[in-house]
């Protein structure tokens, strides 16, 4: 979804007549209706009844109409609070990040922010979710990304991103990478490396209610170790599907174990011009989880 789809969406909306929305956007009325096609599609329909001699939103333009006027809000006062931004002030921001969460719109954000604040200043720390939310309690983080804790603390505050599914993860080559889904059975009798996460925690108590018993064989303080266990053929990982064309990310059928990944932030800490910017950035876009 891109920011100029949804401004030619809502001249539209506002205007309800497809020629006034392309003058009011300085664009060839074909180039605006394109715009909207496209965005029609990826909301999955029509956003207008077109008639004769008038255009009326549809059930679906008027449920998306305040969601993507407050998008595009969001996506402006961002630019806004950037192009304010002197340009050779520095703009620090220490930015924690799960080590599970992989994001090609966490690139994207990132690339817009760098560009649109010539003095940005960025430190990305690493880490498992529990260790990033101590850091930033602490006051060493000023935004992170992480997966939702089960407990979260009274100054936790956080915005919703995405949700993603923890598989069982292994080489190209092992046997059930060509498989649909494996079974919890079948994944106990892998030899499986254990890691720091809320998904492995999950997967323990799941096997412990049926009586499974895990094969906890090898274990891995961060993910890059992990990768290199399951790269080496050393044992099976339990994780959220990586960017990795050697790897493939198979469902578990009855182990079916998600995690909400969230931005957040500790309540009555002033965020610095940076953090700001990062969030209403982030807000503004439509996170998509990253397919297996």
């Amino acid at each position: 979804m891109e920011m100029h789809q949804i401004r030619y969406f809502l001249a539209a909306a506002r205007l309800l007549n497809f020629t006034r929305a392309a003058e009011a956007c300085h664009v060839a009325q074909p180039s605006l209706t394109r715009a909207i096609q496209k965005l029609e599609e990826e909301l999955g329909g029509p956003l207008f009844r077109r008639e004769r001699a008038r255009t009326h939103l549809t059930e679906l333009g008027r449920l998306m109409l305040p969601h993507l006027e407050r998008t595009y809000r969001a996506a402006e006062d961002a630019k806004a609070l950037a192009r304010g931004f002197g340009q050779g002030q520095v703009a620090p921001l220490v930015l924690g990040v799960c080590s599970l969460v992989e994001s090609a719109t966490l690139d994207a954000v990132l690339a817009e922010l760098g560009t649109a604040m010539p003095g940005l200043q960025l430190n990305v720390v690493g880490g498992t979710s529990a260790d990033l939310l101590a850091q930033a309690l602490a006051g060493g983080l000023d935004l992170l990304i992480i997966e939702a804790p089960a407990d979260a603390p009274e100054r936790f505050e956080a915005w919703c991103l995405f949700r993603h599914d923890y598989r069982m993860v292994v080489r190209r080559d092992h046997p059930a990478a060509g498989q649909a889904a494996v079974a919890l059975a079948d994944l106990a009798a892998e030899p499986l490396i254990d890691h720091a996460c809320e998904g492995m925690a999950a997967l323990r108590r799941q096997a412990e209610v049926v009586g499974l018993s895990l094969n906890l064989r090898h274990a891995a303080r961060d993910v890059g170790q992990l990768r290199r266990l399951i790269s080496a053929g050393l044992g099976t990982g339990f994780m959220p599907a990586p960017r990795d064309p050697a790897m493939c990310a198979v469902p578990v059928a009855d182990a079916a174990i998600s995690a909400d990944v969230v931005l957040a932030g500790i309540q009555g800490r002033r965020r610095s011009l940076a953090a700001d910017s990062f969030v209403r950035a982030s807000r503004a876009r439509r996170w998509d989880a990253p397919s297996a």
